[in-house]
């Protein structure tokens, strides 16, 4: 996923720099397979991104960022700490979920952002205890983004299943919660959501395990990743065992579930 998202934001920086895959190989930088390579995610070396970057010259703090994925992308798993109202982790989460083709989301408290009310989102923002009001807006602006640019698209499959916690708990009130749970029910009659409940009384289940979210692409070269996130920093897994321990996970949890119009 790193290398992906690497090689998109180089081949972005290359035609900001008004250059083509040739003149990075008439100038001797690199060969047109290497480059090929990195910018459709096969490779990904720090010093190599260095050295576009300076060829490129682009500036020293995007670079530094692009050198920061080229040296996570060594890894099959990684977790990125938590910075500014906007922290790295989530950043690279949210330039994947502009781009996936599948959404697929457990949680057995928490409604996903991409799906939150505006009312619910500040709510949720609250409990953060973030006291910045312009660290506040950006977390409410950086959702209503996020769902214009999931829901308007008719490409994306999203499939969603809450714990009953997700109703039990009150964030915000309770006509915040009403009116989230009217939005729930509403996107899941559109194309492509799915939102279901596991029932108050209901076995035990693998998700119990864990709180993830799964991401699919509609290019072959990028692979699926599973997403975990935590309080200070999230973990990114994308070893085909991983992937398939939570997809497995999931349609169990799916299973167990019903369409959130039928949970009373």
């Amino acid at each position: 996923m790193a290398r992906s998202e690497l090689g998109l934001r180089l081949e972005a920086a290359r035609k900001k720099a008004g250059k083509t895959q040739s003149d990075i190989a008439e100038a001797k930088v690199f060969g047109l397979t290497k480059l090929r390579e990195i910018e459709t995610g096969v490779r990904a070396e720090p010093g190599d991104v260095w050295t576009l970057c300076r060829f490129y010259e682009m500036d020293p703090e995007e670079a530094k960022e692009l050198i920061h994925l080229a040296d996570m992308a060594k890894s099959e798993a990684f977790w990125e700490d938590s910075r500014d109202a906007v922290p790295g982790w989530l950043d690279l989460y949210l330039a994947c979920e502009r781009r996936c083709s599948g959404l697929t989301y457990w949680h057995p408290e928490l409604v996903p952002g991409v799906l939150q009310t505006s009312a619910y989102a500040e709510a949720v923002v609250d409990t953060l205890g973030i006291a910045s009001p312009s660290t506040v807006r950006t977390r409410l602006q950086l959702r209503e983004d996020r769902q214009r640019a999931m829901l308007d698209r008719s490409d994306r499959i999203i499939r969603v299943v809450l714990g009953p916690g997700a109703f039990e708990f009150e964030i915000g009130s309770a006509h915040v919660m009403d009116e989230q749970r009217r939005a729930l029910t509403e996107l899941s009659e559109r194309p492509g959501i799915d939102v279901r409940v596991i029932p108050r009384r209901s076995r035990a289940h693998p998700g119990m395990a864990a709180r993830f979210s799964l991401l699919d692409f509609p290019d072959a070269q990028r692979p699926s990743v599973v997403y975990l996130e935590a309080l200070t920093g999230a973990r990114y897994l994308e070893g085909q065992r991983h992937v398939q321990a939570y997809r497995e996970a999931f349609e169990v949890v799916h299973r167990l579930s019903v369409p959130i119009k039928e949970f009373e």
